[in-house]
């Protein structure tokens, strides 16, 4: 169970928007150190690095083990099929947040293994609520912002949208970083270029490097 409520943790949570060619995964190592971070990620493309386990108890015993060593670790979750898979992958996760400690956590493709674009579901719900008092720091990556839990939406004090894919994926996005849907259609694929706004914050055209 997470352990040490620090109420002290700003709001760090990011959703990311992107199709295919914006450099999400780009985005992700610009946003994430590189080493010295505890870093959990239910990956199914297996695009982020880790430690990679397919098997749900292989994963269950690996993460329990590193995060007993007290060492900082990369690991991911790969063999997901289903959303009980998913919503079993965010209990692990909240059992390892520890309120001393950041704990990075990558959602990739959320939207694909949630029930729908309204509330998420229970476990995902906690980790994004809650998990912020216990040093977590959560990223939800998606291709079409209106696919996913409003939940995420709400709860990510950072939101980053880069290319889209046509008009209707631009209207929804644009709610996300309040800009207007025709400029965020300009945004050109394979720049790393995004629209970024912090919560309270007016949006800023921002530029990630490539890293290998």
């Amino acid at each position: 169970m997470a352990i040490n409520q620090n109420a002290g943790h700003k709001a760090r949570h990011c959703v990311i928007i992107g199709a295919t060619g914006a450099g999400k995964s780009q985005a992700l190592k610009n946003l994430i150190p590189r080493r010295g971070v505890r870093l959990v990620a239910f990956d199914p493309d297996n695009d982020h690095g880790c430690i990679a386990y397919d098997s749900l108890g292989k994963f269950a015993k690996a993460l329990k083990a590193a995060d007993k060593s007290g060492k900082n670790y990369r690991i991911s979750y790969t063999g997901a099929k289903n959303a009980d898979q998913f919503e079993a992958f965010c209990a692990m996760a909240w059992e390892v947040l520890d309120g001393n400690k950041d704990t990075h956590i990558i959602l990739e493709e959320a939207a694909q293994f949630t029930a729908s674009s309204g509330p998420a579901l229970e476990s995902l719900g906690n980790l994004l609520l809650r998990g912020r008092k216990y040093g977590a720091i959560i990223y939800t990556i998606g291709q079409r912002a209106a696919e996913l839990p409003t939940t995420v939406r709400n709860n990510s004090a950072h939101k980053y949208v880069g290319v889209v894919e046509g008009l209707d994926d631009a209207k929804s996005a644009a709610k996300l970083v309040d800009v207007k849907p025709e400029i965020l259609m300009k945004t050109p694929p394979d720049e790393l270029r995004f629209w970024w706004r912090q919560t309270g914050k007016s949006p800023e055209y921002t530029q990630f490097k490539y890293m290998g």
